[in-house]
């Protein structure tokens, strides 16, 4: 007669078994719960960082896109002024060309009325900038609709203030955004405001431009500036942002970029140029104004030395 195998696990080794099964089980719970983490953690870090290169690309392009205009038709009744009042010079021959009159007032005709200084508003446009703050005029703009009574250009602001969350229940330093399709002659004010990013530490400005030697924390192209900003734009400006994110569980990150911005159109004075008391531009001979023509003798009926 045969004997019954008696094969099989024992009480002990399926106790292992499980033991080993649990712990396998545990572990791997455990990293993908820590991969889940990570990824949470390395999703909130690029949603991060896009917010601020997003935010940043805007103000990059509003800074590129600078729009500088200079009353040129001040300076040009200026220049005829000027040349008007001088002696006129004997032409080959002898012959003393008639010079026109000089009369009135820059706020008054030869009649008596308002002169055409006293009817037309100055349409220069102006750059003020501080260490954190920012306010100018740019083409980085486009009319939502062609019936709009508005310009292609608008007027914008960047501004380090207090701002509350979504919920509420916080509160933190946001830039804000401000743009107004209308220009005034004080950019600083007017338009709406919006939050373009939160958190944020540090927003600090430095400008670069002729007759500065070195990054300058200040820059007023207005009546307030000094003798290199007024009624001249920076060549560049440096911008340096920080976010500081904040964490209930761990310390907060900061997250920093630092970008300098040339601008494509500062149209400044020319080298060798000179400024008037009243604060507009004499142009060497034979220079060329930025976005304007030369002076050509024999242009406008002016006559040709030598010729007939």
């Amino acid at each position: 007669m045969k004997q019954k195998s008696s094969a099989g696990f024992t009480l002990i080794e399926v106790l292992i078994s499980i033991t080993i099964l649990a712990t396998m089980g545990t572990l791997a719970a455990q990293s993908i719960q820590q991969a889940i983490k990570s990824k949470k953690k390395i999703q909130e870090q690029v949603d991060i960082t896009s917010r601020m290169r997003d935010g940043m690309k805007m103000l990059e392009r509003d800074i590129q896109l600078a729009y500088h205009h200079r009353d040129w038709e001040k300076e040009l009744m200026i220049a005829m002024k000027k040349k008007a009042s001088q002696p006129a010079k004997p032409a080959p021959g002898g012959f003393v060309p008639p010079q026109p009159m000089a009369t009135g007032s820059p706020n008054q005709d030869p009649f008596g009325g308002p002169g055409v200084e006293a009817q037309r508003i100055d349409p220069s446009t102006h750059f003020v900038g501080t260490e954190n703050e920012l306010h100018f005029i740019t083409l980085n703009s486009g009319r939502l609709s062609r019936n709009i009574p508005q310009a292609d250009f608008s007027e914008v602001g960047y501004t380090l203030k207090d701002c509350k969350s979504t919920d509420g229940k916080s509160s933190s330093k946001c830039l804000w955004r401000r743009t107004s399709p209308w220009v005034d002659k004080d950019v600083t004010v007017g338009g709406e405001e919006i939050v373009l990013l939160e958190n944020v530490s540090e927003f600090s400005l430095k400008f670069l431009g002729k007759g500065k030697q070195d990054w300058d924390k200040t820059w007023k192209s207005t009546e307030a500036g000094d003798g290199a900003t007024k009624g001249n734009f920076p060549s560049a400006v440096e911008i340096s942002l920080t976010i500081q994110q904040p964490s209930e569980k761990e310390k907060s990150k900061k997250y920093s970029m630092q970008v300098v911005v040339p601008i494509h159109f500062p149209n400044n004075r020319e080298e060798g140029s000179t400024t008037n008391p009243d604060g507009s531009e004499s142009l060497p001979p034979g220079s060329v104004p930025a976005g304007g023509a030369p002076f050509m003798p024999g242009a406008a009926g002016q006559p040709i030395p030598g010729g007939r």
